[in-house]
């Protein structure tokens, strides 16, 4: 085991399901592919077998691995073996709570510190309470042991529609932890839906001329949009870029 944090080992979450946490992560996924970073990354499901990841990006490696019970969280411990210098793990929903108690469990924030991986929670969040009430319970959980990002989901409605987050205790307890605030563009649910029928990944997408022609200028402009807001992560730092690889840049 190594005490210096040289690797990310990043969670996305919630405590609320439906609140677009498995689109960010497929957006992300997507980014580290089309940046032909795709060979330095462990993309995790924790939605099993009927996740999103897997069900557009299996040909990325993708495994899945749970959290649910005891047996689930003692495989999932594992992903900290494969050594890859960024794990991204969606999730399932109520995910903060099994957190909880993985890290009772077995001081999950300390293992993870002692494999070497810096990690970062990072909430996906719709404008209602459930979902603003979960950025404080997750950096109530985590404390000091983890960076934190807030992504504000677009298709709930634009900043102003985020008031309960913006006067609550959860962007007080993000800024008090130096934490990161992002927005997540709105994607049409017709293009989502085609996509789903498909089981097409967004870089595919854009160049499959089987798709409406707006169609692929939505997913185009998206991809650009969601981009812009990923580089406040710094995802790549220290990841090496694969010299061959098929996906274009949007």
């Amino acid at each position: 085991m190594n005490n210096k944090q040289t690797k990310r080992l990043i969670l996305v979450l919630t405590d609320k399901g439906g609140t677009g946490k498995s689109l960010f992560t497929r957006g992300v996924a997507d980014y580290l592919i089309r940046k032909k970073f795709s060979s330095s990354v462990l993309l995790v499901d924790g939605d099993g077998e009927v996740g999103q990841l897997l069900q557009f990006y299996k040909d990325a490696g993708v495994i899945s691995s749970q959290i649910v019970n005891e047996q689930q969280r003692d495989q999932f411990m594992e992903i900290l073996e494969s050594n890859q210098p960024l794990i991204i793990v969606d999730m399932p929903a109520a995910a903060i709570s099994n957190l909880a108690k993985l890290e009772a469990e077995i001081n999950f924030f300390k293992v993870v510190k002692d494999y070497g991986y810096r990690l970062t929670l990072c909430n996906v969040m719709s404008p209602f309470k459930a979902s603003v009430r979960s950025v404080k319970a997750m950096i109530e959980l985590a404390g000091q042991h983890a960076d934190y990002v807030v992504v504000k989901n677009h298709f709930f409605g634009e900043d102003a529609d985020f008031h309960l987050y913006e006067s609550g205790q959860g962007k007080k307890y993000l800024a008090a932890h130096n934490g990161l605030e992002i927005s997540m563009p709105k994607i049409s649910t017709g293009v989502l839906a085609e996509l789903d029928a498909k089981n097409m990944p967004f870089w595919l997408a854009v160049n499959d001329m089987q798709l409406k022609l707006a169609y692929r200028c939505r997913i185009n402009q998206w991809l650009k949009e969601f981009d812009e807001q990923l580089q406040a992560l710094n995802l790549t730092v220290h990841l090496e870029q694969e010299t061959n690889h098929e996906p274009a840049s949007v």
